[in-house]
């Protein structure tokens, strides 16, 4: 400190001698050579400025433009940082890279880590010169083969449950994030030394230290499970829409284990969260940024060749299609294999309790996993990262409340016609519905009907926007002939708009798409294999096609029929393709744009409108996070309605859980079918879809309300319910008949609508 004073003494000696050869620069302030030391000697024109505004003097050739003040300023600070260069010793240096490699633990006081970040600034900009840039990685060089050596012996002997705290690593955190950014300053100021970080990684054997933390993180392959029901869901590896047709005839015992598991994430053991700093400089080293280089130019070549096969289509030329048209192809991108991505795969667990336990890490040190590696997250920490991104963007555009005043039986129309001029910044705004005739107050019960029940409507087949899918699951497609409706594009960017409402909201929507569909959304590419959900029974024939030979036997042409109110349509799948028979060699290809037709390029333009009213609200780049199902899950939530999971997120009032109306509600409801547990729902809490996280989601006005059962007296009278607090009053019937009479008949006539009762 004392030679940093003294060098600081001198920087200031010359600062004056700078200003009176200049003769118009005022005395630099106190600190301004620490700033300096900070900013290296590329310091910014922006930063100069904020010294002075002085002139120089005219320069003597006649013509030319003075310097201005800012250049002026800029040539003396960089004048002043040489300087510190030279003055700085030997022993300042070594002495600031020991400061940052032995002291304190990085985890004490804020002032503690901000002392630690401005030794690394300093080194960094010391990077600047070749002598102490040669000075600086010897001295942490020196540091890191320590380490590395220390933490392996030590990671050898460490228990999971009792690992005692330790510096070692958050040290070696320190000394790998202060090399990282030194060898990138460097490479900056003598891009012809081609500095490579790499190498001198090499030397230290800190392979080695990767391995051992690798089978470190195997030992701890349990940390975390699976807990929360959309985790669970997920995990079966089926479509939310297909567990919701099983829940309709009654969920397998296996399922109903499956659900009924009330295990809870555990918390990261005491091995892992001394881990952390390793994890951390493992992502410091590991950004991912040269192989998503790598991935961005291949797929570039992939574009031009696809460019180059659809202009060989366009002139006729026969193409070869893969044989395995139907197989969803997983292309494995460099990063993947990359040591980043065999590293985030191998320890998803370990990873996702630690960003579960800190959500942060994600926007932090764990951003390459996030940005590269966003399959091995799992959905509940997406989620809770997609959600922090909304609140972020929320807080920047503040619009005042949108009230809506619509019909019932005119919901879409009404709804349509208020918001269609509304920009996308003002929807992120909250709505506040009034129902007309209708008494209730929105406080945030009467929304979330309506989410409910224009998403409904926004399927009415009288609009004919959407048509049904032949597969078991109730999900919608948009239809090829929507255009009879002549609004029917505006009504599609509209309905866009509403689910991009909704997800931005955290509501659920009473809405299934298929798959194919989903994929769009998420600018995925759609397959042949995709067509199954959308049409089994067209999806069987092209299967058989493609297993067995069809010479002779079927009388195909490249081309798509159709019959519209009478009219027979024909579309071209190929050039001529109409005149183009379908043989046993270019079945493939056939069944390949078949497919795309059926599933894109016949409602392409319906798919274009969706998408950019759904963009307006949720970017896609924050969209990308998602898969097809996990979507599906963001949009309409869970698809089974679990008794035992809202008996177990209930809270009682003047009742308690052994109250005999207690009992007896819990047994009725689970007699009720899905569809009368849907009305339950509706008529309780404004809505039936249930939240992703279970019924310990559940949202009232007040923020995260669970579902509350308040005793009312009065055995003539029907329960009510405050959809707003999620609040069911439940009068003290004298037997359980008479309660389970009362309930279905107010369940079943009051499930829409408001009223004062």
């Amino acid at each position: 400190r004392k030679e940093a004073k003294e060098a600081a003494a001198k920087a200031e000696a010359a600062a004056a001698a700078a200003a009176a050869g200049g003769g118009a620069e005022p005395a630099m302030p106190a600190e301004a050579p620490a700033a300096v030391v900070s900013a290296g000697a590329g310091a910014s024109a922006g930063g100069a400025a904020s010294t002075g505004s002085g002139g120089g003097s005219p320069s003597g050739d006649v013509g030319s433009k003075p310097p201005s003040a800012d250049e002026q300023s800029l040539k003396r600070w960089s004048k002043i940082t040489q300087d510190m260069h030279t003055i700085l010793s030997q022993n300042s240096v070594l002495a600031l890279c020991h400061f940052l490699c032995q002291a304190g633990s990085g985890h004490g006081s804020t002032s503690e880590g901000d002392t630690f970040q401005m030794t690394t600034d300093i080194l960094v900009a010391l990077a600047a010169s070749q002598a102490h840039l040669d000075m600086v990685r010897s001295e942490l060089m020196r540091v890191l083969v320590s380490l590395v050596t220390d933490i392996e012996s030590s990671l050898a002997k460490c228990e999971i449950m009792t690992a005692e705290p330790s510096t070692l690593e958050t040290r070696f955190l320190r000394v790998v994030r202060a090399l990282a950014e030194v060898f990138k300053e460097a490479l900056k100021k003598m891009p012809e030394k081609e500095l490579k970080i790499e190498e001198f990684l090499d030397a230290a054997k800190i392979d080695t230290l990767w391995g051992a933390l690798d089978r470190t993180l195997d030992r701890l392959a349990d940390t975390e499970v699976i807990a929360t029901p959309a985790q669970r869901l997920l995990s079966l590896g089926v479509a939310p829409s297909a567990m919701r047709t099983e829940a309709a005839s009654g969920l397998s015992e296996e399922t109903k284990a499956h659900f009924a598991s009330n295990v809870q994430a555990a918390p990261p053991k005491p091995l892992l969260n001394r881990l952390l700093p390793l994890i951390e400089a493992f992502f410091v080293l590991h950004d991912g940024a040269k192989e998503a280089e790598q991935d961005k130019q291949d797929k570039e070549d992939k574009k031009k060749a696809k460019d180059q096969e659809e202009a060989q289509i366009a002139s006729g030329t026969p193409v070869a299609a893969g044989a395995k048209v139907f197989e969803e192809v997983d292309e494995v991108s460099f990063v993947e294999k990359s040591r980043l991505g065999q590293f985030c795969k191998r320890h998803r667990r370990p990873l996702n309790a630690l960003i579960k336990q800190t959500p942060g890490l994600l926007s932090k040190s764990f951003s390459p996993l996030l940005k590269h590696m966003s399959m091995c997250l799992d959905f509940d920490n997406k989620r809770a990262n997609f959600r922090a991104q909304l609140r972020s963007r929320r807080m920047e555009s503040r619009y005042e409340t949108i009230r809506l005043r619509v019909r019932r039986s005119e919901i879409f129309m009404d709804s349509y016609h208020q918001l269609r001029q509304r920009s996308s910044e003002e929807m992120r705004a909250k709505i506040q519905v009034q129902f007309q005739n209708e008494e209730g107050i929105d406080a945030g019960g009467v929304g979330k009907e309506w989410y409910t029940a224009l998403a409904r409507e926004s399927f009415n087949p009288n609009y004919a926007l959407f048509i049904q899918a032949g597969g078991k699951a109730c999900t919608y497609h948009p239809n090829a002939m929507s255009y009879f409706n002549q609004d029917h594009l505006q009504f599609f960017q509209f309905i866009g708009r509403i689910v991009g409402k909704a997800i931005h909201d955290g509501q659920n929507l009473e809405a299934w798409f298929t798959r194919g569909f989903y994929k769009h959304m998420l600018g995925k590419k759609v397959i042949p294999a995709d067509l199954e959900a959308f049409d089994p029974e067209y999806f069987s024939n092209l299967k058989w096609m493609l297993d067995h030979d069809i010479t002779g036997i079927v009388e195909l042409h490249f081309c798509a029929e159709s019959d519209e109110l009478g009219r027979q349509k024909i579309v071209d799948l190929k050039p001529n393709g109409r005149n183009l028979p379908v043989t046993n060699e270019n079945k493939h290809e056939y069944i390949q744009l078949m497919a795309e037709h059926k599933m894109t390029n016949s409602v392409r333009q319906q798919i274009d409108a969706f998408l950019k009213g759904l963009h307006e609200i949720v970017p896609p780049e924050m969209l990308s996070l998602f898969d097809d199902k996990e979507l599906e899950l963001l949009i309409s939530g869970l698809p089974d309605i679990d008794v035992e999971d809202l008996k177990a997120n209930t809270e009682y009032h003047n009742y308690t859980p052994q109250s005999e109306q207690v009992q007896w509600f819990w047994k009725v409801m689970s007699e009720f079918t899905q569809e009368q547990r849907a009305w339950f729902l509706q008529f309780a809490t404004g809505t039936t879809r249930v939240p992703v996280e279970g019924f310990k989601g559940l949202v009232g006005m007040r923020g995260p309300q669970k579902f509350s059962i308040h005793r009312a007296y009065g055995a003539d009278r029907l329960p009510s319910a405050h959809t707003c607090f999620n609040q069911l009053d439940l009068p003290d019937y004298p037997s359980e008949d008479v309660l389970r009479e009362k309930l279905l008949q107010a369940v079943r006539d009051g499930h829409e609508g408001f009223g004062f009762a």
